[in-house]
């Protein structure tokens, strides 16, 4: 479930390079709003389980990213969210029904300000190749970060796991 999550720090360093761009363009007099949704499809082998060492799996689901951006002479503000959905099939036949949303909100201000932040939950219903229900898995996490005049304060609240049966 945490390998999700990556994607999301490639898109904040995307946005990073966008809001530089917005900031050095002509200042118009309305503001460019761009709204948009991507889905895109999740897969990937050799997935490790975070309970059982021994098994990995391979998860195939849809990654759906929606946002809206604004442009204004006065900097950028992008916020979103990205929704995955997904099933992990492991190797001893049991499966986990996986969904992890982010919240997030990128504010550039023309006066040296840059701020990021996101919320974070992934959870996971584990299942027996039997589909008897295991356990359920949850992480959340809070990330926020300033720079002011290339000065970089990072607060990042500790994920935290929550397991609600037996891991």
């Amino acid at each position: 479930m945490k390998k999700l999550a990556l994607g999301l720090t490639a898109a904040a360093a995307l946005l990073a390079i966008s809001a530089a761009t917005a900031i050095t363009a002509p200042a118009s007099a309305a503001p460019i709003i761009i709204r948009d949704t991507v889905t895109s499809p999740i897969f990937e082998t050799g997935v490790p389980h975070d309970c059982r060492p021994d098994l990995t799996g391979t998860i195939v689901g849809t990654d759906v990213l929606s946002f809206q951006s604004v442009e204004t002479p006065e900097g950028f503000h992008i916020h979103g969210t990205t929704e995955d959905t997904a099933r992990i099939d492991w190797s001893d036949g049991s499966f986990a029904l996986v969904h992890s949303v982010d919240h997030f909100s990128f504010n550039a201000a023309g006066h040296g300000t840059t701020v990021f932040t996101e919320g974070h939950t992934d959870s996971g219903d584990f299942f027996s190749a039997a589909g008897v229900f295991e356990f359920r898995a949850t992480f959340h996490e809070i990330t926020h970060f300033t720079v002011t005049d290339g000065v970089v304060r990072a607060d990042v609240n500790q994920g935290h796991f929550h397991f609600f049966g037996d891991c």
